[in-house]
C-alpha cells in the first residue's frame, strides 16, 4: 500500500509599459493511494484512487476558479531488483477520471475521461517493510468528454496522448507480510571516507550548422568533499555562450553563468558501483539577444533559486579516478525574474515578469558523463 502525491505552486507577476500589472496565483495538489497484491514473485496487481484540486486566482479582475478531480484505476506492476534496498518497477494503469470546474459557486464545466498510462518508479527501503516511493508518468493515451455551460451548452470530445517524463509523485509505501529477500543483511560498506575530495570538469562544444555558423559552448567545474562516508557537499560553477540562427531564422547571441551549491548522497550497490543522487540550488544569470529584419529583442533572466536533482551511477575506475553518469535533470523551476525589451523600428516595448513556480519536470536529454579525480584528503 502506498500514498503518493504531487504539489504545484505558481505565482506570476507580469507588468509592462503597455499593460497594467497582473498577478496570477495557481495552487495544485494531487494525492493517490495504491493498494496491490503480489500474484507472483515481483508481479503485483491492484487498484488506485486519486483525489486532486487546482485553484487559480487573478486578483485584478476578481477571477477565481477551482477544479477538483476524482480518479480510479486498475494497476499492474512488474518489479526488478538491482539491490536489497532498491526496487525499480514499471506500472501500467487503466481507468477513468471525473473533474468539475467551479466559478463563482457555479459548475461551469464537467469533464469525464478514460485512458491508460505507463509509469516508471523507484522504491527505496529504509526499513524492512517501509519504503520511499517515487513515480513518473512515461506515456499515456485517453479520451476526454467536456460539457460546458454558458449562453448555450456545448460538448467537446478529445483524444490525447503523450510520451515523455511528467507528473512526478513521491510518497510512502508499506509492504505487508514476509519476504524471502535477505533484507536484514548489512548494507555494503561505502567506497569513500570522511574528508575525501574530488574534482571534475565539463566542456561541451556543439556545432549545429557550419553554414549558418551556429555554435554553442559550455564549460563547468565542480569540487566536493565527503562529510560522511555516504554524503558529499560541493559547489560547481558553469558558463555558456552561443551564437547563430535559431529555428525562427533569427540571428541570436546568448550567454549565461551560474553557481550551484550541491549535495550528493551515495548508496553502494555492488563492487565498485555506487548509485548517487545529486541535489542543489543554482543561482545564475542569462541573456539572449535576437534580431530578425527590423525587430530586435533583448531578454535578461535572473534565477535566484533554481532547485534541481540528478540521479546517477558512479564506477570507481582506480583509487584516484571514477566515471560518473548523471541521468537527466529533475527541475523544480524555483524563482525567476525576466526583463524583455523589444524594438520594432522606432517603437520600444519593455516588460518585466516575476515567476515563482514549484513545478517538477524531468528532462532525460540533460544527461552527462564525467570523469572525476579523487586527490585524497
Amino acid at each position: 500500500m502506498s500514498f503518493t502525491g504531487d504539489l504545484n505552486l505558481r505565482f506570476d507577476n507580469t507588468s509592462s509599459s503597455l499593460t497594467p500589472e497582473t498577478k496570477r496565483q495557481t495552487y495544485g495538489l494531487n494525492l493517490q493511494m495504491t493498494r496491490g497484491k503480489f500474484t507472483r514473485d515481483n508481479i503485483a496487481q491492484g487498484w488506485s484512487i486519486g483525489l486532486g484540486a487546482t485553484h487559480e486566482r487573478i486578483n485584478q479582475i476578481d477571477y477565481a476558479e477551482t477544479t477538483p478531480s476524482l480518479s480510479a484505476h486498475y494497476v499492474y506492476r512488474r518489479y526488478i531488483v538491482p539491490s536489497e534496498r532498491v526496487r525499480l518497477f514499471a506500472q501500467g494503469k487503466a481507468g477513468g477520471l471525473y473533474s468539475p470546474t467551479f466559478n463563482d459557486g457555479e459548475t461551469t464545466q464537467n469533464t469525464f475521461s478514460i485512458g491508460a498510462s505507463l509509469d516508471l518508479g523507484l522504491t527505496y527501503f529504509y526499513r524492512k517493510n517501509w519504503a520511499w516511493e517515487a513515480t513518473a508518468s512515461l506515456a499515456n493515451v485517453g479520451v476526454s468528454h467536456a460539457s460546458a455551460r454558458g449562453e448555450k451548452v456545448y460538448t467537446d470530445v478529445n483524444v490525447n496522448g503523450s510520451l515523455g517524463f511528467s507528473t512526478f509523485r513521491i510518497g510512502l509505501a508499506h509492504y505487508f507480510g514476509e519476504s524471502s529477500s535477505p533484507f536484514e543483511s548489512a548494507p555494503q560498506q561505502s567506497l569513500y571516507e570522511v574528508g575525501q575530495t574530488y574534482l571534475a570538469g565539463d566542456l561541451s562544444v556543439q556545432q549545429v550548422s557550419a553554414r549558418s555558423n551556429t555554435t554553442n559552448l559550455g564549460i563547468g567545474f565542480a569540487a566536493g568533499k565527503f562529510v560522511t562516508p555516504r554524503r558529499l557537499l560541493g559547489i560547481s560553477v558553469s558558463g555558456s555562450y552561443g551564437t547563430g540562427v535559431d529555428q525562427g531564422n533569427a540571428d541570436y547571441t546568448n550567454w549565461g553563468a551560474s553557481v550551484r551549491p550541491y549535495a550528493e548522497q551515495y548508496w553502494p550497490v555492488a563492487g565498485k558501483w555506487t548509485v548517487l543522487l545529486d541535489g542543489g540550488v543554482a543561482l545564475g544569470y542569462a541573456q539572449v539577444k535576437t534580431e530578425l529584419n527590423s525587430v530586435q529583442s533583448n531578454t535578461q533572466t535572473t534565477y535566484y533559486a533554481k532547485p534541481t536533482f540528478r540521479p546517477g551511477i558512479q564506477y570507481q575506475l582506480t583509487q584516484r579516478w571514477a566515471l560518473a553518469a548523471l541521468v537527466g535533470v529533475l527541475d523544480l523551476t524555483g524563482f525567476t525574474a525576466t526583463q524583455q525589451e523589444v524594438t520594432t523600428g522606432n517603437t520600444v516595448s519593455k516588460s518585466t515578469i516575476y515567476v515563482f513556480t514549484i513545478d517538477p519536470s524531468y528532462q532525460i536529454s540533460n544527461s552527462s558523463l564525467s570523469l572525476r579525480y579523487f586527490p585524497g584528503r
